[in-house]
C-alpha cells in the first residue's frame, strides 16, 4: 500500500514539474521586460531647467518684479526694460533714467521728508547717501556724477523729482540661457507683451566683493 502511495505521489510531482516547464516555454520574453521599459521611459521625461537664482536676481534688480505666481514681469512703476532700443553703457545713462529705476524698487519708507524751495509743504525725497548708494551698488556711477543732475538739492543733500510716469501693460521677463566669460555674464531673455516677444541680452560684471554691476542691455 505504501509503495502504491509513493508511486502516485511521484507521478503527481512529475506532472507538476512538466506543467511549470510548459508555462515557462510559453512565456514571451518581450512581455517580461515590457513593464520595466515603460517605467524607465516615464522617468526620462525632460523637465525644463529652472532659472539659476543669481540670474533671476539680476533680471529682477534691473527693473523687474514678481507676480503672485512667482513669474517675473517688468516693474510697472518704471523700468530700464521699457527702453526697448537697449542701453549700450549702463553707467552712462540720463539722470531721469536712474531716478525712475530707484523709484521702481523703493517705497516712501525709504525716503525722508524735507522742505524744498518752491514747495508749499514737505515732500518725500531720497537722502544722498541712500540714492547714491543704490546706484553705485549696481551701476558703479560716482556720487560726483549723480550730484550734477537737476534732481539734486545741495542744501538738503537729497534727490527729488516729481511725477515719475508708470507703465500700463504687463510685460513678462523670461530667462532663456546664460554664458559666462571670466567675470562677465551675458543673460539671454525675452520680453513678452500683447504684441509678441522680443529677445534681449543683459550683460553683467561680477565684482571682487561678490556684488555686480550692469554693463549693457541690448536687443539680441
Amino acid at each position: 500500500m505504501k509503495r502504491i502511495f509513493a508511486l502516485i505521489l511521484a507521478l503527481l510531482l512529475m506532472l507538476a514539474f512538466a506543467a511549470c516547464g510548459q508555462e515557462a516555454e510559453n512565456t514571451d520574453p518581450a512581455e517580461e521586460t515590457s513593464e520595466p521599459e515603460n517605467a524607465e521611459s516615464e522617468t526620462e521625461t525632460e523637465i525644463p531647467e529652472e532659472t539659476p537664482a543669481l540670474y533671476e536676481e539680476m533680471l529682477v534688480n534691473f527693473g523687474g518684479t514678481y507676480r503672485h505666481d512667482g513669474s517675473i514681469i517688468v516693474n510697472r512703476k518704471g523700468s530700464f526694460y521699457d527702453l526697448r532700443e537697449g542701453i549700450e553703457d549702463c553707467s552712462a545713462m540720463t539722470a531721469d533714467s536712474y531716478y525712475t529705476w530707484v523709484v521702481s524698487r523703493t517705497e516712501n519708507s525709504d525716503k525722508i521728508k524735507v522742505m524744498l524751495s518752491g514747495f508749499d509743504s514737505e515732500v518725500y525725497a531720497y537722502s544722498a547717501d541712500f540714492y547714491e548708494g543704490e546706484i553705485a551698488k549696481y551701476f558703479g556711477v560716482s556720487a560726483e556724477e549723480l550730484k550734477a543732475c537737476d534732481y539734486y538739492y545741495a542744501e538738503q543733500n537729497c534727490y527729488y523729482y516729481e511725477g515719475v510716469p508708470a507703465a500700463g501693460d504687463y510685460v513678462s521677463v523670461e530667462y532663456v540661457s546664460a554664458e559666462e566669460s571670466g567675470d562677465t555674464i551675458a543673460i539671454n531673455f525675452t520680453l513678452t507683451d500683447a504684441n509678441g516677444s522680443t529677445n534681449h541680452v543683459l550683460t553683467v560684471k561680477i565684482l571682487p566683493d561678490g556684488g555686480y554691476n550692469y554693463l549693457s542691455y541690448l536687443p539680441a
